[in-house]
C-alpha cells in the first residue's frame, strides 16, 4: 500500500534546479511540506513560489552542505517550523572530470566535501529527529558509476562509492528505528549539472543514458510512496552493471585509455 505524502515534511538538497526542483514540485503536489536547500537564494525563492501552496506551505534555507554550520542550521530551521522530518532527499552534488595525473587536489577536495561529506553531514544531523519520532526515510541520489568506476571520473566515482558504503552501513544501524534508506542510481541526467563540471584534462566523459530530470524526480517520489532499497535507472545502465558483474576484466579492457 502506498504511503500518503500529505503533510509529510521533506528536506531536499540541491533544490534550486534540475532533479531537486522537479522533486519539490512533485512532493508539493502530493501535499507534502518541502524544505528547500541549495546555495543560490534567488533560485530557491523562484522554486518556492512555483510550488503548490507556495510560501504558506513550504520554506527554503540557503545552504552550502560543505559547511557544517549551514547543515546544522538547515535541520534546525526545518524542525523549528514543522517539529519533525519525515523524508530527506540527498540530491546536492558537483562533478569533476580529468585524469588523476592532472588532478587539482583543491578542486577534488571540494567535490568530495560536497558530494560525500555534505551528504554525511545532512544525514547525521537529521538522524536524531528521525530516531526520536521512530520513523523516517532517507533517499539518496547516487549514480550508476557509484557501482563501477570509469575513466576521468575518479573523484566523482570515489564520492559516489563512498555514499554507497555509507548508506549501506547506515541502513543496518537504523532499521530498528523504522527508518528506511533508499539509494537511487541514475545515469547521466539532462540538467545544468553537466555544464558546470570542473575539468583539469582535455577529455570527454560519455553518458550511458540521458534521462530527463522529471523522470528521476518521479522515481524519487515513487520511492517515497513505496520504499525500495535500491533503484538502478535506465535500461542501458542496468545492462551495463549486469554485464560488468559477469565480465569485469572485459570492461577493464574496454575502458583502457589508448
Amino acid at each position: 500500500m502506498a504511503i500518503d505524502l500529505h503533510n509529510k515534511v521533506v528536506i531536499i538538497t540541491g533544490a534550486s534546479e534540475g532533479i531537486g526542483r522537479q522533486a519539490a514540485l512533485l512532493f508539493a503536489k502530493e501535499g507534502a511540506h518541502c524544505v528547500l536547500a541549495a546555495r543560490r537564494e534567488n533560485l530557491l525563492a523562484d522554486v518556492l513560489n512555483d510550488l503548490t501552496g507556495g510560501p504558506k506551505n513550504h520554506i527554503f534555507y540557503p545552504t552550502d552542505i560543505s559547511k557544517d554550520e549551514d547543515a546544522k542550521i538547515l535541520i534546525s530551521e526545518a524542525v523549528k517550523k514543522y517539529n519533525r522530518i519525515d523524508i530527506l532527499v540527498n540530491n546536492a552534488g558537483v562533478s569533476y572530470v580529468g585524469r588523476v595525473k592532472d588532478m587539482d587536489l583543491e578542486k577534488a577536495e571540494n567535490a568530495l566535501n560536497i558530494n560525500l561529506l555534505g551528504t554525511i553531514r545532512i544525514t547525521r544531523y537529521v538522524l536524531p529527529y528521525m530516531i526520536r519520532q521512530n520513523s523516517g526515510h532517507i533517499i539518496t541520489i547516487s549514480s550508476i558509476i557509484g557501482k563501477r568506476g570509469v575513466p576521468y571520473r575518479s573523484i566523482y566515482c570515489a564520492s559516489k562509492f563512498g555514499i554507497e558504503g555509507f548508506m549501506q552501513s547506515l541502513r543496518s544501524e537504523v532499521d530498528k528505528y523504522n527508518i528506511q534508506v533508499s539509494i537511487i542510481r541514475p545515469p547521466s541526467v539532462n540538467t545544468n549539472f553537466s555544464n558546470k563540471i570542473e575539468r583539469d584534462s582535455d577529455v570527454m566523459h560519455h553518458a550511458l543514458d540521458n534521462l530527463d530530470p522529471d523522470t528521476v524526480a518521479r522515481t524519487i517520489v515513487n520511492v517515497a510512496k513505496r520504499p525500495k532499497r535500491d533503484v538502478n535507472m535506465g535500461l542501458l545502465a542496468k545492462y551495463f552493471l549486469f554485464l560488468d558483474n559477469i565480465f569485469p576484466v572485459l570492461f577493464d579492457k574496454m575502458f583502457k585509455e589508448k
